[in-house]
C-alpha cells in the first residue's frame, strides 16, 4: 500500500482474522506509531556495525515501555527480540 496506510491498516485491525506483518520504512513506522496502531515491534539485532543506515522511525516518537515477549538467537549471533508496545 502506498496510500492512506493508517485509514487502511485501521481499517484492516478491525476485521477479524490473524495479525498483520507490516513492513516498511521509518516514515511508515512512525506514522502508524503516532496513530498507536503498532501492538508488537520486532526488531532484529545483526553482530556488525554499519557505521549508518535507515531510522527504525523517521519521526521522534514519545517514550514508550516495551515488554519483552520472545527472543531468539540464530547461528551466527542474530539476535531477535519481540515486544509487546506499552501504552
Amino acid at each position: 500500500m502506498s496510500d492512506h496506510a493508517i485509514a487502511q491498516v485501521s481499517s484492516l485491525k478491525a476485521e477479524n482474522g490473524k495479525g498483520i506483518w507490516l513492513c516498511g520504512g521509518a516514515n511508515l513506522a512512525a506514522a502508524l506509531f503516532a496513530a498507536r496502531l503498532i501492538d508488537r515491534l520486532i526488531v532484529k539485532v545483526n553482530p556488525f556495525l554499519m557505521g549508518t543506515g535507515i531510522p527504525l522511525f523517521a519521526q521522534t516518537i514519545p517514550q514508550t515501555p516495551l515488554e519483552l515477549t520472545n527472543s531468539k538467537t540464530y547461528a551466527g549471533g542474530v539476535v531477535r527480540l519481540q515486544y509487546r508496545v506499552g501504552n
